[in-house]
């Protein structure tokens, strides 16, 4: 009887030991990966990535959120969201998560200037993860693209995931995962999935393959149809993954510096800035490594790097100046005063040159100043007394406080 009740515990682990590698064999495949020549490690200068650095024993993703996909259909998805650039690691106590914008303009060879939603929809991860790295100049070491559906299911097929605050840990919902996804302030949505990361981490592990393979299999169909990775990730790299998100802090989260231009609703990168924020990342220093209120470093320093000249068009005397004055008390620096072609103007107009690329921004950030000016881009520079200047506002009726 004693043999009887050895063979059959042996029978039994040997079916359930086959049975577990049945799946992992099943997950190494499903799981496959995409083989994307931005991560690759040979030939660098093809991808545009030479000068791409990140600190030692630090892992870099970039993520991205893309509406569902159709299989019926060819081509890739819509961005749903930022892309986003992950790092752990390489001293790092906290990740951190730099949010990059759908509509971001970045050179693409064979597109020119283009927003990242574009490049996405033109090429797909590769070229998405290309034009990120060649832009920040920062290595990123894995790509991760995630349909909105694919979090939402996952919390479904796990059944066990809950999401735990500080203060307590509650059962997550498909519903309370797409509310996360939608949340409108970009650092409560990152702390949100980030937490619901944390609680599918810590549902998909080993143990969670041994005590119900069925739900195992399951998330991985989910995983397979709703993400895709780079290749470097296939199989196990997944759930190695899921480990890190579930052993991981809650992220410092940050967003490039960037003016939309009313007018046009276009976005104006500030090189300067921005590239700070990249820097950090090169580094593996904190993105909050920062004294001062950014908006208030990125507003002077647009004001401060342009030329700008005031014309009176309304007519009333000393209009121009009581403007330069303002400007001026603003940061601004006013080169001149005089009086328009005409009088009788209505609105304020801010004209703007192409060049430098700081100049929109600091048009955009004058016309705020001056209560939402209309903007107006030339296609050359404004000239003041014949010489060439950034920026040219004619001032109209509507900033006449005397007369109004």
């Amino acid at each position: 009887m004693l043999k009887f009740s050895v063979a059959l515990v042996v029978v039994l682990a040997v079916v359930w030991a086959v049975l577990i590698g049945a799946l992992w064999v099943y997950a190494w495949f499903q799981l496959g990966g995409l083989d994307l020549r931005a991560t690759a490690e040979e030939n660098p200068e093809a991808l545009g990535s030479v000068g791409a650095e990140a600190p030692d024993g630090a892992t870099t993703y970039l993520v991205a959120l893309t509406e569902p996909r159709d299989p019926t259909m060819p081509g890739n998805p819509d961005l749903a969201g930022p892309v986003a650039i992950v790092q752990i690691g390489g001293g790092r106590d906290v990740p951190a998560v730099l949010l990059l914008p759908t509509d971001l303009p970045v050179s693409v060879e064979g597109m020119g200037s283009a927003p990242l939603d574009e490049v996405h929809l033109e090429g797909g991860e590769d070229l998405l993860a290309r034009a990120v790295i060649d832009y920040a100049e920062v290595r990123i070491d894995h790509v991760v693209s995630a349909t909105v559906d694919a979090l939402p299911h996952l919390v479904e097929v796990l059944g066990n995931v809950e999401v735990c605050t500080v203060t307590s840990c509650t059962p997550a919902s498909e519903a309370q995962v797409r509310a996360a996804q939608s949340e409108e302030d970009p650092d409560a949505r990152v702390r949100q999935v980030a937490d619901i990361l944390r609680g599918i981490g810590e549902s998909i592990d080993t143990g969670s393959v041994v005590r119900s393979p069925l739900t195992a299999k399951r998330a991985v169909d989910v995983v397979s149809e709703e993400i895709r990775t780079d290749v470097s990730l296939r199989g196990t790299g997944l759930l190695d993954l899921a480990e890190t998100s579930a052993a991981s802090e809650q992220p410092e989260v940050d967003e490039i510096p960037l003016f939309r231009n009313p007018d046009t609703g276009e976005l104006v990168p500030l090189e300067e800035p921005v590239m700070v924020r990249f820097q950090h990342l090169r580094d593996g220093t904190s993105l909050e490594a920062t004294d001062e209120s950014e908006e208030d470093a990125v507003e002077e320093m647009a004001s401060t790097m342009v030329d700008v000249a005031v014309l009176n068009g309304a007519g009333t005397d000393g209009l121009a100046a009581q403007i330069q004055a303002r400007l001026e008390a603003e940061g601004f620096r006013v080169v001149g005063t005089g009086n328009a072609a005409t009088f009788g103007r209505a609105t304020t107009v801010v004209a703007y040159g192409p060049e430098p690329a700081t100049t929109e921004a600091a048009a955009v950030v004058l016309a705020e100043q001056l209560g939402g000016a209309q903007l107006e881009a030339l296609e050359e520079a404004p000239t003041f007394e014949g010489d060439p200047v950034d920026v040219v506002v004619t001032v109209g009726e509507d900033l006449d406080t005397e007369n109004g």
